[in-house]
């Protein structure tokens, strides 16, 4: 029995020690997982950040755009890319609550003295009486959605702003009018004068947050209806890593997206067992594989 107990007493502590020792594995794994699937979802979008941006040119716009937290709150990153290749011209300063947005003119109006700066108004029309852009992007309406509503992105360049909204294109023999239509509950718009051009494009925006330990993901700007992509993260970091070799959160002056050399999400998590918790930080390099057009 001595022997036994003695036996017994050696082996114990290697008993339990394996039993902890799996239990932390167990922890390892699953914040290993709860950090993982939310990077990997995170780096998809970057990875088609920038898509059609080409077309956009000089608009001030920018494919991937970190907004630092500080140190009590995690990042945010704004994801951008374009789903078509055609933009729309504002052709009218843009006030008040209006239903509508004209986005080109007739030809009397281009040559008046009020017109002539604007010729993007003037459009160029198909075989079928529709301005050309404005028929790409009805085609779009059709071939992506049930309800013939696209969600734009109203932009003033000069100002470096901008809003979402929804609206519908009219169709034969309305179009004509040169208006598209808004749809939804209006509200007011301010700060897009004619002189600035304003324009629209077909953007889709996708942009990361983190709330109360939940990566959320909120498309297109609708903030009220933010969707889940994870739980139980404790900080949630983004940095550009440039072609310099710099690593920041905020892009130094004089740079931009022609400078990106990858990005990095940087997550953090805990993985609870009764009083035992890991905690462990994950951080990977997407690279925005649209760059390559620039």
């Amino acid at each position: 029995m001595v022997v036994m107990g003695l036996i017994m007493g050696l082996l114990l502590p290697l008993v339990l020690g394996s039993r902890d020792a799996l239990r932390g594995d167990q922890r390892r794994t699953g914040v290993n997982q709860t950090l993982r699937a939310p990077s990997e979802i995170i780096g998809n979008d970057i990875r088609m950040a920038g898509e059609r941006f080409a077309r956009l040119g000089n608009s001030g716009l920018q494919p991937v755009q970190i907004v630092p937290g500080g140190t009590d709150a995690g990042d945010e990153i704004i994801l951008r890319r374009n789903r078509s290749d055609e933009v729309l011209p504002v052709c009218e300063t843009v006030q008040g609550s209006q239903n509508s947005l004209r986005v080109y003119r007739q030809q009397g109006w281009l040559n008046s003295p009020q017109g002539a700066p604007y010729p993007e108004c003037g459009p160029v029309m198909d075989p079928d009486g529709w301005p050309r852009n404005l028929r790409a992007v009805h085609d779009l309406a059709l071939a992506t959605t049930t309800d013939g509503v696209l969600r734009g992105f109203l932009y003033n360049p000069s100002a470096g702003t901008g809003q979402f909204f929804d609206f519908r294109i009219r169709t034969p023999p309305t179009v004509t009018s040169g208006q598209i239509l808004r749809e939804g509950t209006p509200f007011a718009w301010d700060g897009y004068p004619l002189a600035n051009r304003p324009r629209i494009y077909i953007l889709e925006e996708r942009r990361y947050r983190l709330r109360d330990g939940f990566v959320e993901l909120i498309v297109n700007g609708r903030d009220q209806d933010p969707l889940r992509v994870a739980a139980g993260i404790e900080d949630l970091r983004f940095r550009y890593v440039l072609d310099d070799g710099q690593e920041t959160s905020v892009m130094p002056e004089g740079m931009g997206w022609r400078n990106i050399r990858s990005v990095e999400v940087i997550m953090t998590a805990q993985f609870a067992e009764g009083a035992d918790v890991t905690g462990r930080t994950l951080a990977h390099r997407y690279f925005p594989r649209n760059i390559l057009s620039r």
